[in-house]
């Protein structure tokens, strides 16, 4: 899939920050994403937010729920739900290729420590064939 970020992909990734395409979110079905982070982060927080471009101006597009989960000696699953409210409202597919591209950021709280970038990236919402409910 052609990105329209592929600079700030490619910078992230150099930062260490992964510069990663999660799996495209279908419109209207707003399905969680598990991510098994490989150390105990059981006692930290999580924040996750999309937008159309990186430093777009004004309020985000998406922002996420997140919880999460214990640590089981190897993962600590860490799961991020679409808003319901803002998913709904998604930017409609201007170019119509049944995509629409937004950028995320998944900020990091250990426990007692300062809040930085865990991982960045991007993902794509992707149109639906069915009709609505």
């Amino acid at each position: 899939m052609e990105t329209q970020h592929a600079d700030w992909l490619r910078r992230a990734k150099a930062d260490g920050h992964g510069g990663v395409t999660l799996p495209s979110l279908v419109r209207d079905v707003p399905d969680p994403y598990v991510m098994n982070v490989p150390i105990d982060v059981s006692g930290d927080a999580f924040t996750m937010t999309s937008r159309i471009a990186p430093d777009a101006a004004g309020a985000t597009v998406l922002d996420y729920a997140t919880e999460v989960g214990a640590f089981d000696g190897e993962f600590t699953p860490v799961t991020f739900t679409p808003n319901s409210t803002k998913f709904d409202a998604l930017l409609a597919d201007a170019d119509a290729d049944g995509l629409v591209e937004l950028v995320f950021d998944i900020l990091w709280k250990p426990d007692g420590g300062t809040q930085r970038r865990f991982l960045a990236g991007n993902h794509f919402i992707s149109g639906k064939v069915t009709p609505s409910a």
